[in-house]
């Protein structure tokens, strides 16, 4: 059953990403609501629970935001990642982890879409990788480095019962 629920939530916010969060730009940009809840249910329920949200967003988000599927999901994948050093308990407080890891993500992120409009011919005002950089994949990261604590408490609603102790249901 949580496959199926966080499924559904990841489609419904890979709709409203695309149809609703692109339209608010902070310093220049546009917070990524979607990759940062992805990163805070990482944390939070583990990475068992976020690869099928992964898919599910990541191809939602392709197909109804203007950018090639493959290349989202492509961008989305370094959260896989990610829960790897979630796995290992690198850092032991949840919130500083989030925020860690949505920087990262958030740099990754936007780097392959970036790299994907360079190879396609790219736009007339992003000419060079280090304009691109300054203009765009930065401040990307510090917009969601600042929405990811209030997306993460949110989230520690959603974490589920500890069950130490317990052998069966």
């Amino acid at each position: 059953m949580r496959y199926w629920t966080g499924a559904a939530i990841a489609f419904f916010l890979a709709i409203v990403q695309a149809s609703s969060v692109e339209q608010f730009k902070i310093l220049g940009v546009s917070p990524n609501l979607l990759l940062v809840f992805l990163v805070a249910w990482l944390v939070v329920r583990g990475l068992d629970d976020v690869l099928p949200m992964l898919f599910v967003a990541g191809v939602t988000f392709g197909l109804v935001g203007l950018q090639p599927p493959g290349v989202i999901l492509l961008a989305l994948l370094p959260i896989a990642g990610f829960g790897v050093l979630r796995e290992l308990h690198v850092v032991h407080s949840d919130l500083i982890l989030v925020v860690l890891l949505v920087f990262g993500a958030s740099l990754m992120y936007e780097t392959v879409m970036l790299g994907s409009i360079m190879a396609t011919g790219g736009v007339r005002g992003v000419p060079e990788i280090g304009t691109g950089l300054r203009a765009a994949v930065v401040p990307a990261a510090i917009v969601n480095v600042a929405l990811a604590p209030a997306v993460y408490f949110v989230m520690r609603f959603a974490r589920p019962a500890q069950r130490r102790g317990q052998l069966s249901f």
